[in-house]
């Protein structure tokens, strides 16, 4: 899949979804963004996400 037409706007969203969905790996009851901002105490919203894969 080629990102060439894929804007900042448009990626920023899908991090921001993928970052926010409940994980069966973290028991289905917190997401990668919850653990994320547990374990380091900084909060990063849609201007700031980064992908946590898992």
């Amino acid at each position: 899949m080629a990102l060439d037409n894929v804007s900042e706007k448009e990626a920023f969203r899908a991090i921001d979804l993928m970052n926010n969905r409940l994980r069966k790996c973290l028991g289905c009851k917190t997401t990668p963004f919850e653990v994320f901002a547990k374990m380091t105490g900084k909060d990063y919203f849609l201007n700031g996400s980064v992908v946590l894969m898992g």
